[in-house]
């Protein structure tokens, strides 16, 4: 799998409807399922792991956990399933995560999480990989680091998302971890220095993708996350520009078009809610962007607020604000 583009997971984001809106963009970025916890699958609905369209591929189930008998498990059930690779969460700075002793605080106990990636590769014939930070709290991350990656690599995990900025438990916000710890690329450029032989991916902060492809060219590719949702159109030549091929080049009304096409096929009414709130960011930069975002807060997917966002988008597409 080419990982020189990925799209982060996100929760309450990068759901199936997300990832068909992002499929009319780009038909190669690495796709990342939102976290799912072990327990939500084992001892509630085992319909998540369903809960993907094959155009999606190629797709990373992202799973959060520290039990290596539930990982096991699910990786186990998750054969059944077209996933390109399955990825475990030490990186979620939340409470609630924390609270769990899952995602990030993981990152405190290698040997736990060295548990945990055996028993998942033993159950899978699929690709395991982690995504972490550099470090939480007071952790050294010139040593801490690479001592972490070398514990979880003698495993024989080779793919490693890492964000570029440390974890701050307990006193920041899961939001505010992700803007206040300062961004640290030249950590995680000396990770691949350090580990030429693992697969490096690189996230957070990274907003100007096309133009810091260069910067980051001995990685093994980067990871965008709010950027990718927020301004979904700069995905349209990502095909082009990171990996070779002809781009989708299809229009705004196009898009629209199928997305309301796509709502269509779908009976559950919050489903379409959450899809039509995905479609915010598309019309960003556009003249009449706020009237098209009340449509499609207010229309619960009807035809006419399809046709209206249609003409207002052929009316002001080039005039943008």
């Amino acid at each position: 799998m080419d990982r020189s583009f990925c799209i982060a997971p996100m929760m309450a984001r990068t759901d199936r409807h997300f990832r068909y809106l992002v499929r009319q963009l780009t038909k190669k970025a690495v796709l990342f399922t939102e976290m799912i916890h072990t327990n939500s699958i084992l001892f509630g609905n085992r319909n998540k792991l369903d809960d993907y369209f094959e155009l999606e591929n190629p797709i990373v189930l992202q799973l959060g956990g520290n039990d290596p008998e539930s990982l096991s498990k699910v990786c186990k059930m998750a054969e059944h399933y077209s996933y390109d690779e399955i990825n475990l969460n030490l990186g979620c700075p939340s409470p609630k995560v924390k609270s769990g002793n899952f995602g990030a605080a993981l990152m405190d106990h290698p040997e736990t999480v060295q548990k945990c990636l055996v028993a998942m590769q033993e159950n899978s014939t699929k690709n395991i990989s982690v995504k972490i930070r550099l470090g939480i709290n007071e952790n050294d991350i010139d040593k801490s680091l690479d001592d972490f990656i070398s514990q979880l690599a003698e495993t024989g995990i080779k793919v490693f998302y890492v964000h570029a900025r440390k974890a701050i438990l307990d006193k920041l916000s899961p939001k505010d971890n992700r803007e206040i710890p300062p961004l640290n690329y030249s950590r995680v450029k000396k990770l691949k220095r350090d580990f030429p032989n693992l697969k490096i991916i690189i996230n957070g902060g990274i907003t100007d993708y096309y133009n810091q492809k260069e910067e980051f060219s001995e990685l093994d590719g980067i990871m965008i996350g709010r950027e990718a949702y927020s301004y979904p159109r700069k995905l349209e030549n990502i095909d082009s520009n990171f990996y070779g091929v002809e781009d989708t080049n299809s229009s705004l009304s196009d898009i629209t078009k199928n997305m309301f096409d796509y709502f269509e096929t779908l009976k559950n009414q919050n489903d379409i809610k959450k899809g039509l709130i995905h479609m915010h960011g598309l019309y960003n930069g556009l003249k009449n962007a706020k009237k098209i975002r009340v449509l499609l807060s207010n229309s619960c997917y009807f035809k006419p607020a399809k046709d209206e966002i249609i003409d207002l988008i052929n009316d002001n597409f080039e005039n943008v604000a």
